[in-house]
């Protein structure tokens, strides 16, 4: 049992591990469903996202798994993704992210812990930061990080919400014109293109009325 991998199913859409995580609350039935119910899910969603290996994901559940710890340290991811997922929606209204949001942030980056170490790829070597997973706030740096990127480093005018007025997936729009209209195209996407193909039949009389 110790060995057994993740489910697939959280959504990794975003193109920012920032919006991936604010989308860990999606719509199923029209109603609202939080993929998130409590550490093990967090852990989970942090190893499919690639901030933790497989190690690291095991010693995480070895340590902290069923712990006050682990339970603060859930109720704190949820309040970071409730931070970043109000900015972000002011964000994609034209709205400037406020101070608090800022200082919320940056306490979260104060507990960043690492190193930096060399490593070899092909044609040379690199540079890269080797975070620690010490202690349970370590977990959330990567992902305040992520944000602080967006703010600092990104278009703020390609963070966008899908169109489909049923989804409340983020994303940040990376296509070669920034015409990205969907989470998904397999899904969102496909489901437009059906309705807006049954809408032009209607209007054609090809489709008979709905009974009742």
């Amino acid at each position: 049992m110790g060995t057994e991998q993740p489910r697939a199913r959280f959504y990794f859409v975003g193109n920012s591990t920032c919006l991936d995580f604010i989308n860990t609350q999606v719509m199923s039935g029209g109603q609202p469903l939080d993929l998130l119910g409590d550490f093990g899910d967090l852990v989970d969603w942090l190893a499919q996202a690639g901030i933790l290996d497989h190690a690291n994901c095991m010693e995480a559940r070895a340590k902290w798994q069923g712990t006050r710890e682990a339970v603060r340290a859930f109720e704190q991811a949820r309040g970071l993704r409730e931070v970043i997922g109000t900015a972000v929606k002011r964000l994609v209204q034209g709205k400037p992210v406020p101070q608090a949001t800022v200082t919320a942030i940056n306490l979260v980056l104060w507990h960043q812990s690492g190193h930096p170490e060399v490593v070899r790829v092909q044609g040379g070597y690199e540079k890269r930061f080797q975070a620690h997973f010490d202690v349970l706030e370590h977990l959330l740096v990567p992902i305040a990080e992520s944000f602080a990127d967006l703010l600092c480093f990104g278009d703020l005018a390609l963070v966008k919400q899908c169109e489909n007025p049923m989804c409340v997936l983020y994303f940040y729009d990376t296509t070669k014109n920034h015409a990205r209209r969907w989470c998904s195209m397999s899904v969102c996407g496909n489901r437009a293109k059906a309705t807006a193909h049954y809408r032009r039949k209607r209007l054609q009389g090809r489709v008979p009325e709905p009974c009742g």
